[in-house]
């Protein structure tokens, strides 16, 4: 089963707790892909976030929400993405949980 979680909180939030646990628990039952969008493009430059990659998750980002916002650089286990990208994940993806 594919998951796709997409992520526009800020990593400040009180989902980050939520979406780990999640996260830590749905790789177990198949592929697992977290799209950051808009604030969430935050998580981008947050170290504590390879948890995430190392839980087994693919980690991207949307690149336009990361320039508005000024991020220049992200961490390298991050995927550059876009919202076209996410339109067609969320097609291929059985489960889609959003976190705002």
């Amino acid at each position: 089963m594919r998951i796709l979680l997409i992520v526009s909180s800020n990593p400040f939030s009180k989902d980050y707790a939520t979406i780990f646990n999640l996260v830590k628990e749905l790789v177990k039952r198949g592929e697992v892909i977290i799209f950051f969008t808009g604030n969430g493009a935050y998580y981008t430059i947050r170290p504590e976030t390879e948890e995430f990659k190392k839980l087994g998750a693919r980690l991207l980002y949307c690149a336009h929400s990361a320039h508005q916002r000024g991020i220049k650089e992200t961490l390298p286990f991050f995927e550059s993405s876009s919202t076209y990208n996410l339109s067609r994940l969320m097609l291929e993806c059985q489960k889609v949980l959003s976190f705002n």
